[in-house]
């Protein structure tokens, strides 16, 4: 639960050496896709936990560090409107996919002693043939071409480079903010789940189940709705709505004691909520950056992950042992709400200001 998003930090330097140019682009996300996907290949060799957790870290890794890249790709290959409306698409059909495997995952983890670790490097090879795919895209030049931000690799220039965006869009400021008071009241919670989960008697195949196929379930049902909702809404209102969302699903579990249908109530809704933030987080730094460069945006969002990731898993294990598991969750509901305030309040304030001037 920490390491995963502390990598975070290191996507965020892969991110440096993206230029404005065709081929940088194309390869910084290659790149990071062969590597994300190498390791699972080798997992039937080294059929051991330890490596499974070194695949696990290089993979979430260069999985983040794919976003700049990519998002700056369809910023470059779309319009707005047709900006949001195929990447909701395409996030529906990985959805839709992703509820397959659940269940054939599942299956082959109960019914096979040891036949489970070759779904590893048969995985990895399907992923792998996507590289085929990225190799033929076309991407369109910037209509005004801009000198490279860092020519060279530097630990410090990329972090002075993210503090001026943030100075100067303050708009992104707030949307940063919310986003580290609701994903990291997630993160809070999330060594409390398991735990609460445990205590509540399910079974594997249902926790598999809930958690893999009807979060899955959610995403199908919202992701267009999120997407036609970007066309019209500003992102920081939308934000405000997932973040309201993660609180449900927070508070949900805590009433698991009324039945089991409330699991799978909580997790569709998670799955609704997942839905929103995948695209928004996506997408916002196209939407921010307007008309410019969008992956040093990206990168801010890939490093906010990492920040929030070195305290709030921590907080929330510490807050479990010592207070309890519905202790931590309800702590993170706090922060979802109070994520929900900060991003709505200065749309509101806009708003009556707009009036007052009309």
């Amino acid at each position: 639960m920490t390491l995963r998003p502390v990598l975070s930090f290191f996507s965020f330097y892969w991110g440096t050496w993206i230029h404005a140019d065709e081929k940088s682009l194309r390869w910084n996300l290659m790149c990071a896709h062969a590597l994300s996907l190498v390791p699972f290949l080798f997992v039937p060799l080294f059929p051991k936990i330890g490596f499974l957790i070194f695949a696990s870290a290089v993979f979430t890794l260069f999985y983040r560090a794919e976003s700049p890249a990519l998002m700056e790709i369809i910023r470059r290959n779309l319009d707005k409107n047709a900006r949001e409306a195929s990447f909701s698409i395409a996030t529906t059909a990985a959805y839709i996919e992703g509820i397959l495997l659940a269940f054939f995952t599942g299956w082959m983890i109960e019914h096979l002693e040891s036949g489970w670790i070759y779904l590893f490097p048969a995985y990895a090879a399907i992923g792998l043939f996507g590289l085929y795919f990225q190799a033929k895209l076309k991407i369109l030049p910037l209509n005004e071409p801009q000198a490279t931000v860092v020519n060279r690799f530097s630990f410090v220039e990329p972090l002075k480079i993210g503090i001026s965006l943030l100075k100067k869009n303050r708009e992104f400021l707030q949307f940063q903010i919310g986003y580290f008071l609701c994903g990291g009241g997630l993160m809070l919670s999330m060594p409390a789940i398991p735990a609460l989960l445990t205590c509540s008697g399910f079974c594997f195949t249902t926790l598999f189940t809930t958690t893999c196929a009807v979060k899955e379930l959610g995403m199908i049902f919202a992701a267009p709705l999120w997407g036609l909702l970007m066309k019209k809404t500003r992102y920081e209102f939308l934000s405000g709505i997932v973040f309201s969302f993660v609180a449900l699903f927070l508070g949900l579990l805590q009433m698991l004691n009324l039945g089991i249908a409330l699991l799978f109530v909580a997790y569709f809704v998670y799955g609704i909520a997942q839905a929103g933030s995948h695209l928004i987080w996506n997408l916002s730094g196209p939407y921010f950056s307007k008309d410019q460069e969008s992956s040093r945006y990206t990168m801010v969002n890939v490093f906010m992950v990492g920040a929030r990731g070195l305290l709030m898993p921590l907080l929330g294990g510490w807050i479990c042992d010592t207070l309890g598991a519905k202790i931590a969750l309800t702590s993170g509901v706090v922060l979802s709400l109070a994520g929900t305030l900060y991003v709505c309040l200065p749309i509101r304030q806009l708003s009556v200001k707009q009036q007052a001037q009309f």
